[in-house]
């Protein structure tokens, strides 16, 4: 069995080395890029990680925080359409043929938010003049989103690519600035774990860094793949979608979302502990977030949540106290009607304390950035490298023109962390 793993997987790196070949190489364009930003039509104002992706297939991307976007997207792709999502916002769809022709411009696209259609009032929910519903509470809502994964997940053996970005700085000085362009596979398909990083697999296709910026951890840079894919909401069972009892919920609203209506419940943590968060130590102070969950199916389309750990003493010195604190960010995009990790954003800032000198004596931040780039769920190829290896003994020599057929997220302005 191991062998014919073996040969299957090393069968796969020369396709994919194939593939790579080709469109370096051959005179044939099999991508053509286009460039933007998305806004509010009304403010102006930038409408940050709005979605991106083709109609009839797989392929997708996501703007920065600044509502920048950049979109390789396959000359196959000529007679498809693209469209662009945003929470809270109306859909809007583009003819791929009309932006081929336009390509050497720049896209500024406007999004109109969406008009309150209905009120909530208690636990009522006001759709018309007409006509009322009682609505569902935030517990049974949830409830219902668990009992729906697998009709909503997909539960078969898939291939997913990601561009996946980890920038870490110490008091404002880049120690870490690395990315790269992974394929995934998952054997058992999108289930729950106490474990999630154990059923996903990966190489690394491509990779770019600085050498002074790069780190050889295994868990350091893109070596953090693994921890920001443990924490997501449908596969970790170390969250407030699995530890509900232990949360504080609440329904807000409900608002649009690529054409769907969508709960948004807010939650708070009443007793934090790793067990309901999965943070380990040193363990939450507090955990607050909203969850986003189609009213439809009960599948989750956007998680956010910002945690605030306790003070803990610093490895280097008793007399040093670190103050840390998480935000993250999760949606999820629906690929021939079942749902894939479409975009996470985890950012950490910590403060260094000294004891002695009663003063703040240092900072610093990471900031994660990973987005889908393609689900392949047809002639599945497996990876036997654990997602928790992915550096281990891994040297891959960067090639600037990938990039300029891949998809990645654009660098924010103001790079600050």
């Amino acid at each position: 069995m191991k062998k014919i793993c073996f040969i299957v997987f090393v069968a796969w790196f020369q396709w994919v080395g194939a593939q790579g070949k080709w469109a370096k190489n051959s005179n044939v364009v099999l991508t053509f890029s286009i460039s933007g930003d998305i806004k509010d039509s009304k403010t102006k104002e930038v409408i940050p990680n709005a979605d991106l992706y083709l109609l009839n297939c797989n392929k997708s991307s996501v703007a920065n925080e600044d509502g920048i976007f950049q979109f390789n997207i396959p000359k196959s792709s000529f007679n498809d359409q693209l469209v662009i999502s945003a929470v809270g916002y109306y859909s809007d769809t583009i003819l791929v043929s009309q932006l081929e022709k336009l390509k050497h411009e720049s896209f500024h696209i406007a999004l109109n938010k969406e008009t309150e259609a209905e009120i909530v009032l208690n636990d009522m929910v006001v759709l018309s003049s007409k006509n009322k519903a009682k609505s569902d509470s935030p517990e049974t809502i949830l409830k219902k989103v668990r009992q729906h994964i697998k009709d909503n997940y997909y539960q078969e053996p898939f291939n997913q690519k990601f561009f996946f970005r980890a920038q870490c700085k110490k008091d404002g000085v880049f120690s870490v600035n690395e990315a790269a362009s992974i394929m995934t596979y998952s054997p058992n398909g999108i289930r729950v774990s106490k474990d999630a990083a154990t059923n996903y697999f990966g190489e690394i296709l491509q990779f770019k860094g600085k050498a002074e910026e790069t780190s050889k951890e295994n868990w350091e840079g893109i070596g953090y793949f693994g921890v920001v894919v443990f924490r997501n909401i449908v596969l970790s069972s170390q969250n407030v979608l699995y530890e509900a009892a232990s949360f504080e919920l609440k329904k807000e609203k409900t608002i649009e979302y690529a054409g769907k209506k969508v709960y948004v419940i807010s939650f708070q943590n009443l007793v934090p502990d790793v067990y309901s968060t999965g943070f380990g130590n040193p363990s939450p102070k507090s955990v607050s977030g909203f969850i986003y969950i189609d009213t439809v199916s009960f599948a989750v389309v956007k998680f956010e949540q910002y945690v605030i750990l306790n003070a803990d003493r610093s490895n280097d010195s008793d007399h040093v106290w670190i103050q840390s604190s998480v935000k993250m960010t999760q949606t999820y995009k629906c690929v021939n009607g079942k749902y894939f990790v479409n975009y996470c954003n985890e950012k950490k800032e910590s403060r260094y304390f000294s004891t002695v000198e009663k003063k703040q004596i240092g900072e610093a931040n990471s900031n994660y950035d990973l987005m889908s780039e393609d689900v392949n769920t047809d002639k599945v190829l497996p990876i036997v490298r654990p997602i928790d290896r992915l550096k281990l003994d891994v040297k891959v020599a960067e090639d600037p023109e990938y990039w300029n057929n891949n998809n990645f997220i654009p660098e924010i302005k103001n790079n600050d962390l």
